[in-house]
């Protein structure tokens, strides 16, 4: 149904859109960025970090009967 669209249009074909470059942005050593996160992005990913490993603490010492809930 759809093959012939392009032959049945009139005028001259669209050019097609030129693509741009891929430049890839270099940082020197001590420019903010650590595995590729800013700050904000590293400080999200300790909190979750924090809580995750305070929330396998609680159930780790609830398992093991260390802490009774009253």
């Amino acid at each position: 149904m759809f093959d012939n669209l392009r032959d049945l249009s009139d005028g001259p074909p669209a050019p097609k859109p030129a693509r741009a470059p891929v430049v890839e942005e270099y940082r020197a050593p001590g420019s903010g960025r650590m595995l590729g996160m800013t700050a904000a992005q590293r400080l999200v990913i300790s909190i979750l970090l924090f809580f995750a490993v305070l929330l396998l603490g609680s159930m780790c010492l609830l398992v093991t009967q260390r802490v009774l809930l009253a």
